[in-house]
């Protein structure tokens, strides 16, 4: 006979497996479109206008993240667990609380991003050419600003097959004016304005699906009233993630920026490939972490111990395995990959990704490193992410002048490495909690 803790678990499972699918649709889509740009971009470019393009994305990204705070872990965490206590309309102030302080703030990281570019560009080694580029690309923060809280109305509306639709209507529009530029022979510019016209198409489709299921996913009275008051704990976790997310886009970025500054174009084009490549490949893996937070999330709240340790199991091995089998075929073929995606120009790409596949294999693997999120405690993850960073960039200033391109692939696998490492007792600590709530 089925026990009851063990059919919740079961049913938490069938959820989490259903999301993935629909998750993993949407990754293939985004991954074709994320392979069309980077095929495309490439060769209009070549290795410079790549490298160029790079610093661009690098600097953009990194203001928005220092500025801007998405909200969809917070509406994850705190909207489930109102909507658990029955407090469905505490639930729809925490959404509206979330994208209001996410577009506010995107809006005032595009006047840093314009300020900076009309003054110190320079600085930023972005030549005055490319300006126009730089202006344009920082409308992509705004347009997805509010994406994460969007997608987290799907997720506990259990309706990310509207999340589908809208990829497939984003990508589209960009392999569109890809497509345009290619037989046009099309610039730097023409390159950054698929990226925004997807972006926008996304944002739409995405809000309007998030406005069509709220009600679904529990949230009362969403439209009815304007109040953003939310619960002190709210507060502290969002001004959490806020560190958090500082942290990461610092990690993910400051290395292209930092590499700028001690090697040239070329060496920051390989770079800037072999990452774009790997980040395309860590994508299935975070699909399932995303997939499984909710669940967690419930699972913790709702006090089912047992129930909660399943499920990271479970899914803690389908990641190893994906894990073992994806970088495995990635090391092997990496250089018909590389030529493939990028052309014979990048064919230097191909050693980088053997130095970057170990990182990328330990935090890919390690999908139980989303539990502190899930239950509410941000700090963890704060902790990691900076022992991360610091290893990244004391790597980069180490060895990127000692070895280019080569030196960053290693300062990357050695910060991936440090932030899983930090992150384990937090961990262990959370799954002996979990025999007693």
């Amino acid at each position: 006979m089925t026990t009851p803790t063990v059919a919740v678990a079961d049913d938490s499972h069938r959820r989490i497996t259903r999301q993935t699918l629909w998750t993993g649709a949407v990754t293939a889509v985004e991954v074709l479109g994320a392979f069309v740009h980077i095929f495309v971009a490439a060769r209009l470019l070549g290795l410079e206008g790549y490298g160029a393009l790079a610093v661009i994305i690098a600097t953009t990204t990194l203001v928005h993240g220092l500025i801007a705070i998405p909200g969809g872990d917070t509406v994850t965490t705190f909207a489930t667990r109102s909507i658990a206590d029955g407090r469905r309309k505490e639930a729809s102030s925490i959404l509206r609380f979330a994208v209001s302080v996410s577009l506010g703030l995107a809006l005032v990281a595009y006047g840093v991003i314009a300020t900076l570019t009309l003054t110190v560009s320079g600085l930023l080694r972005i030549d005055e050419a490319h300006t126009g580029a730089m202006l344009l690309y920082g409308i992509v923060g705004i347009l997805l600003a509010t994406r994460s809280e969007a997608l987290a109305v799907l997720r506990l509306a259990d309706r990310l097959r509207a999340h589908l639709g809208v990829s497939v209507a984003d990508n589209a529009t960009r392999v569109a004016v890809l497509a345009m530029a290619w037989f046009a022979g099309g610039d730097l510019l023409t390159v950054v304005s698929a990226t925004v016209a997807g972006a926008a198409v996304g944002t739409v489709g995405m809000l309007l699906g998030a406005a069509i299921f709220a009600g679904q996913a529990g949230f009362a009275g969403l439209f009815r009233s304007p109040s953003i008051r939310v619960p002190a704990d709210v507060i502290g976790f969002h001004v959490g993630t806020y560190g958090r997310t500082t942290i990461g886009v610092v990690t993910g970025n400051v290395d292209t920026i930092l590499v700028a500054q001690f090697a040239g174009p070329a060496d920051v084009g390989l770079y800037r490939a072999a990452r774009r490549i790997m980040d395309m490949a860590r994508r299935p893996f975070h699909l399932i972490r995303t997939s499984v937070q909710p669940e967690l999330s419930r699972q913790w709240y709702s006090g089912q111990g047992e129930a909660l340790r399943r499920t990271l199991f479970r899914f803690g091995t389908y990641s190893l395995a994906l894990a073992i089998v994806g970088f495995t075929v990635l090391g092997v073929f990496r250089e018909p990959i590389a030529v493939l995606v990028l052309g014979s120009a990048f064919v230097e790409v191909a050693p980088l990704l053997l130095i970057l596949i170990p990182g990328a294999f330990i935090a890919s693997a390690a999908v139980v490193g989303g539990l502190p999120i899930a239950t509410g405690h941000v700090w963890p993850s704060i902790i990691s992410m900076l022992g991360g960073l610091v290893v990244s960039v004391v790597g980069i200033v180490w060895l990127v002048p000692l070895y280019l391109s080569d030196g960053a692939a290693w300062a990357r696998t050695a910060s991936s490495i440090a932030a899983v490492l930090v992150l384990v007792p937090f961990v262990v600590e959370l799954w002996r909690q979990s025999h007693r709530i």
